[in-house]
């Protein structure tokens, strides 16, 4: 007979202590929103005022890019609020997934922005121009990439500190932003030297290069949506867990993405026959040993599981740990 011995982070004594600093971490992420919000907006206001003085289809473009990255935090913030809310019978695991439904309007902004970007310099490219006031308009791209810098290092510290990838993936994208800022320079040059076609060609490469940036936050949203899980993080757990005295395997790892959080489930096959109360021990510190490792897990499930003997019936085979074959409720017992 397998006897199982389930023990879950919500009866851990450190549980109580680790969600508090996961609240502080969602009340500085919230913060980060606030002030990249201010930041960008400022920062888009004054390159837009420069772009219709001047007439810029490059500083345009980077600054209507800039406004829907102001507009990202809108999605995030409201993901991180929710995500602070307890469970409810509706949602029994809990409002997480709302950081990832943020992540789908994020990119929906980012690829409009592309498209804005890249159909204002085609007008521009039928029709040339030289722009005006280029002292000013060399002025704002500096601005924009202090601007986006600044929001880059704001949202990647942040979301390095919650676990978020969302918001690392946001930071990441403002940075190339401010890069893509100091392209509108080379407009500037165009414009002083009487190339009018300068400023339209950087408003195509800033349309492009927000286009590949929306492809590749695509990716990693739909790699979240669907419970995929990074490379190596099974792999983490598996040696985490299975790091301990009285462990000979760990036949079954299991984990997935709640918003910025993480939850697994281990499967652990013994050396030999223990109590109870020593079962529960070895859970406890497998759980302590994936946490140390993984400090964004918000939820573990350590299954512990006497050793089975060759031709055993009721036990599972190695690494076919939990499959459908095995029928819920049978041969087993919970704690």
């Amino acid at each position: 007979m397998s006897v199982f011995h389930l023990h879950s982070s919500h009866d851990h004594s450190s549980s109580g202590s680790m969600r508090f600093l996961r609240l502080e971490a969602d009340e500085g992420a919230l913060r980060v929103f606030v002030w990249s919000f201010l930041i960008l907006a400022l920062t888009a206001a004054f390159e837009i005022v420069i772009s219709l003085v001047s007439g810029s289809v490059s500083l345009l473009s980077d600054a209507f890019h800039n406004v829907a990255d102001a507009l990202t935090g809108v999605p995030l913030w409201l993901a991180f609020f929710l995500g602070r809310k307890k469970p409810t019978a509706r949602y029994p695991h809990g409002y997480g997934k709302f950081e990832d439904l943020a992540g789908v309007m994020i990119v929906s902004l980012v690829l409009l922005s592309s498209a804005f970007s890249i159909t204002r310099s085609f007008g521009k490219f039928l029709h040339p121009q030289i722009f005006l006031h280029p002292g000013w308009v060399a002025l704002a791209s500096v601005t924009g990439f202090i601007g986006n810098e600044a929001v880059a290092l704001l949202r990647i510290r942040a979301g390095r500190r919650t676990g978020s990838v969302s918001l690392v993936a946001d930071g990441q994208h403002a940075r190339v932003d401010g890069l893509a800022s100091l392209s509108v320079l080379a407009g500037v040059a165009g414009s002083v030297t009487g190339h009018p076609l300068w400023d339209p060609l950087v408003g195509f490469f800033l349309g492009f290069v927000i286009f590949l940036i929306g492809i590749r936050m695509a990716r990693d949203v739909g790699i979240h949506l669907s419970d995929g899980i990074e490379p190596g993080v099974l792999e983490t757990i598996r040696q985490a867990a299975g790091d301990g005295p009285g462990i000979r395997e760990v036949s079954r790892v299991r984990a997935r993405w709640m918003g910025h959080c993480m939850r697994c489930d281990v499967l652990m096959v013994l050396d030999g026959p223990i109590s109870f109360q020593e079962s529960r021990r070895l859970a406890r510190e497998a759980e302590d040993r994936i946490r140390k490792v993984l400090p964004f897990m918000e939820e573990v499930l350590v299954v512990v599981e006497p050793p089975y003997e060759e031709g055993d019936s009721t036990a599972f085979p190695s690494g076919n740990a939990g499959s459908e074959d095995q029928e819920p409720g049978k041969d087993e017992t919970h704690q």
